[in-house]
C-alpha cells in the first residue's frame, strides 16, 4: 500500500455557451492545490497562464484572489462520482468550464502525473471575449466582408433613425463608429488566432504540452 494514497479523479469538463461542444477530459491526482488544477488546465488548452480563475464547489466560491484559497487541496472536497463543479478561467474573459467527476481510482505509488485521456473541439482562442467574443470570430470568419456589409449597417440606422427621430445625428455617427471598430477588431483577433477550426482537437499535443508543463513542476 503507498505510504500516502491518493485518488485519481477522472474530470469531464465542458465549456459553456460554445458551440462546436469543446470538452476535455483530464486524470488528475486528488493531492493537487486548485492552482496547480489551473496551470495543469491552461496546459492543456494550450494557453497561456491565465489572469484569475474561481472554482464554485460545494456551495462555496473559492478564488485566485484570496489568498487563503490557494492552500485548497482537491483531496479536501471529498467528491464523489458524478459530482460536478465549475470551474472560471479568466477574470476578464470568463471561459465557464462545468466539470464532473465521472471517476475515482486508486492511485498507484509514483503515478501523480496529471494526463489528457480524451477531448472534442479545439479551444477556443484566449483572449477572444469569452463566448460572446467567439461566436463573432467564427461568423466574422465564414461571413467575412457579409457580416459588416456598409449598406446593410445604412439599412439598419435608418430604421433606427426612424423608429428614434428625437435622438441627435452624433447618436448614429456613433454607432457606424461602433460598429467599423467591432469589425477592425474581430478582423485583428482572427489574423492573430490564425484561420480557426473549432472542430480539431489533437490528445497528442495535449498531452506533450502536459509533459512539458511538468519538465519545470512536478505535482505530487
Amino acid at each position: 500500500m503507498p505510504a500516502n494514497p491518493f485518488k485519481r479523479l477522472i474530470l469531464r469538463a465542458v465549456l459553456r455557451d460554445v458551440y462546436p461542444m469543446v470538452i476535455r477530459l483530464v486524470a488528475i491526482p486528488d493531492t493537487l492545490h486548485l492552482t496547480d488544477f489551473d496551470d495543469i488546465f491552461h496546459a492543456v488548452l494550450g494557453w497561456d497562464s491565465g489572469i484569475g480563475y474561481a472554482f464554485q464547489i460545494q456551495g462555496q466560491e473559492f478564488n485566485s484572489f484570496q489568498r487563503k484559497n490557494r492552500s485548497k487541496k482537491i483531496c479536501d472536497f471529498r467528491f464523489h462520482r458524478q459530482e460536478k463543479f465549475l470551474y472560471t478561467l479568466g477574470a476578464l474573459d470568463q471561459w465557464e468550464w462545468e466539470c464532473r467527476v465521472i471517476d475515482l481510482q486508486d492511485g498507484a505509488e509514483g503515478d501523480h502525473a496529471p494526463v489528457c485521456v480524451g477531448g472534442r473541439g479545439a479551444a477556443p482562442p484566449q483572449y477572444s471575449g469569452g463566448p460572446t467574443g467567439y461566436h463573432l470570430m467564427l461568423k466574422q470568419q465564414q461571413m467575412g466582408e457579409q457580416m459588416f456589409h456598409p449598406a446593410q449597417v445604412e439599412t439598419a440606422i435608418r430604421m433606427l433613425t426612424s423608429a428614434h427621430s428625437d435622438r441627435p445625428v452624433s447618436t448614429w455617427e456613433l454607432l457606424r463608429s461602433v460598429v467599423a471598430d467591432s469589425a477592425k477588431s474581430l478582423d485583428q483577433r482572427l489574423e492573430q488566432s490564425g484561420r480557426l477550426e473549432p472542430e480539431q482537437f489533437s490528445l497528442k499535443e495535449a498531452n506533450q504540452r502536459l509533459a512539458k508543463l511538468l519538465e519545470s513542476r512536478r505535482f505530487a
